[in-house]
């Protein structure tokens, strides 16, 4: 007996539609006196990072906590890396767009990103906000990736079975968790390797 049709993708962001011009940031750091990556270390700090991630804490206040821990310890020089960091909305891959409306054709499209608050004035920048039916957002759930929980809520939320949902991420963590939630996940390497196996599920 063949497997029921898939009725959902779900696709993770950052490392699989868009990505992060992270070579451009770090020379900014290192001209301004920083070590590179010193504000995303910061950024995503055992404390900031998770609050960030569930909303406790806003983009702006977020943001904010950065930069006075930047300046704190490295001064008004790092200020100019800091502005660049924070302008910054990455790059989004249109290949991987392309296969977002491919699969659109079949399938419901869901993004389930660990965004902060400005999640969804990325996507508006970016130019991708309709390119989902749905978007689901960490800090609006009050829960992230990898928690079992928050595959549970997408997945009711979407009023579908997990059996029938796939989940797309590029990090092992995140799709052991949407399989621990019953989902069918797979590691996003690239895009063609996902279309590939989209396209094997009949989708």
């Amino acid at each position: 007996m063949s497997p029921p049709p898939v009725e959902a993708v779900i696709f993770d962001l950052d490392g699989v539609i868009r990505h992060w011009n992270d070579d451009e940031l770090d020379r900014i750091e290192i001209e301004c006196g920083l070590p590179a990556r010193t504000i995303l270390d910061i950024g995503f700090s055992e404390d900031l990072g998770p609050a960030c991630m569930t909303g406790a804490l806003s983009y702006r206040e977020w943001m904010d906590e950065i930069r006075r821990r930047v300046v704190r310890s490295h001064g008004d020089r790092a200020v100019p890396a800091l502005d660049a960091w924070e302008a910054n909305v990455g790059i989004v891959d249109p290949a991987a767009v392309e296969l977002l409306r491919s699969v659109r054709r079949s399938a419901t499209v869901a993004l389930l990103s660990n965004g902060t608050t400005r999640l969804r004035r990325d996507l508006h920048v970016l130019g991708i906000d309709e390119e989902f039916d749905v978007v689901f957002n960490t800090a609006e759930l009050g829960v992230a990736k990898p928690a079992v929980e928050v595959f549970e809520l997408v997945i009711a939320r979407l009023d579908v079975s997990p059996t029938t949902t796939v989940f797309i991420d590029d990090m092992e963590e995140n799709v052991a968790g949407a399989r621990a939630a019953g989902l069918h996940a797979t590691l996003h390497v690239d895009v063609a390797s996902t279309a590939a196996l989209l396209a094997e599920m009949g989708v």
